[in-house]
């Protein structure tokens, strides 16, 4: 990769953070770190520990790993909204590496995707009593970083699948609900049904948030490292897809001529 398109990854990274996801103020965006995986956790630890078969640690390990999905729909609506914003057309008739202007867009927001996970991770500890004294912190530290990972490749695949269905939001919830209930974060994955369990494999934080758990119980980063691994590899899978797509819609736009509708 050349210097310029180096820089055009990074900067283009910054300002598609800066410019396309919706928090006004520094405030603003440092309440939205702490009230929504509060909340997040705060529902879905009650409802499972007084519901539920399960410690409250299961419920709360899970959810401060798939809080990531934050910046699942911040990616989908930064590529979608291109056309909404008129921009869509500067980005086809761009001669800049596409390779570069699809993934970069999702690269300052796996770090965001890092940092939910900490403010997750440290409201558990502080408001529920969760003990992570012999958990083994390089390995919660990439789960944090795979987890983002996954949740980024996602909301670029739904983002480039948003220019034939025209809505983000819609697809980036139906995913929300997925992630919620097929990952094991809330529910055992020896309880789903068969094909509930198989649609689980395919998601890219279901073994992430195994992996997790295993390392706040203290266990070795080598047993973890092989369900992150199939992580890694399943979200790439989700975002080469995202791309392909992309490519394909913008071929046919410029044979066309549809840029602004695919």
């Amino acid at each position: 990769m050349t210097t310029a398109s180096l820089r055009l990854f990074f900067v283009g990274s910054v300002f598609a953070y800066r410019a396309l996801f919706n928090w006004l103020s520094p405030g603003g965006y440092i309440f939205q770190k702490m009230a929504f995986p509060l909340v997040q956790l705060a529902f879905f630890a009650l409802v499972g520990a007084f519901g539920g078969a399960r410690p409250l640690s299961f419920y709360l390990l899970g959810n401060a790993m798939i809080v990531t999905f934050q910046a699942m729909f911040s990616i989908a609506n930064a590529v979608a909204d291109e056309r909404w914003q008129g921009t869509l057309p500067y980005v086809v008739g761009s001669p800049a590496n596409r390779v570069v202007l699809f993934f970069g867009r999702g690269a300052v927001h796996v770090f965001d995707g890092i940092i939910d996970v900490v403010a997750a991770l440290g409201l558990a500890v502080l408001v529920f009593g969760l003990d992570l004294s012999h958990a083994t912190w390089p390995g919660i530290a990439l789960a944090a970083l795979v987890g983002s990972l996954g949740a980024c490749a996602f909301g670029l695949f739904i983002g480039a699948v948003a220019y034939l269905v025209l809505d983000a939001n819609f697809l980036a919830n139906l995913a929300l609900f997925a992630i919620v209930l097929l990952t094991g974060a809330n529910v055992p994955l020896e309880e789903l049904p068969s094909w509930a369990g198989t649609l689980s494999t395919l998601l890219p934080l279901t073994r992430t948030v195994a992996a997790s758990r295993g390392f706040a119980a203290g266990g070795e980063l080598a047993a973890g490292l092989p369900l992150l691994a199939g992580d890694v590899v399943v979200a790439a899978v989700w975002g080469l897809a995202g791309f392909a797509l992309f490519q394909t819609l913008e071929t046919q736009a410029r044979r066309r001529g549809t840029l602004e509708g695919f």
